[in-house]
């Protein structure tokens, strides 16, 4: 039976993927890995630094493989998507549509709309200092 530390290597060889992808195909999924630890999971079992690689290091890799290769999936309005680097799932809802807030005229460029000066608060004196200023309670 194979275990995951030869089933990582089948695939990074069937792949002819390289340690760094390897690091990267891991970081989409939010497992972070260094280089060495890597390094002693593709190790013979014989040898003194050698590591079992556990499932949780599979299933990333294999969830981290998929985002690798086709990309974020995008769901369709009404459908839950789960984040593979989170652990809440959230429901996909239709995003609202962008209201203009300048009308464009015909030729493409933005009209300029001031803002009304009524409600504009009095600006604050600055620049003194008052030592004897307390702090309301």
């Amino acid at each position: 039976m194979l275990s995951n530390n030869d089933i990582l290597k089948k695939i990074r060889v069937a792949l002819s993927l390289r340690t760094e992808e390897v690091i990267h195909i891991l970081s989409l999924v939010d497992f972070h890995i260094t280089k060495g630890a890597l390094g002693d999971l593709y190790r013979h079992e014989d040898h003194p630094n050698y590591q079992e690689a556990g499932d949780q290091i599979l299933r990333r890799f294999l969830d981290g493989l998929v985002i690798y290769k086709r990309g974020q999936q995008e769901a369709k309005s009404g459908e839950t998507v789960i984040d593979l680097r989170s652990s809440a799932a959230q429901p996909n809802l239709p995003k609202p549509t962008p209201k203009p807030a300048n009308q464009q005229s015909s030729k493409g460029k933005l009209q300029y709309q001031p803002k009304s000066q009524g409600s504009k608060k009095p600006a604050a004196k600055t620049g003194t200092f008052n030592p004897n200023f307390k702090k309301p309670k």
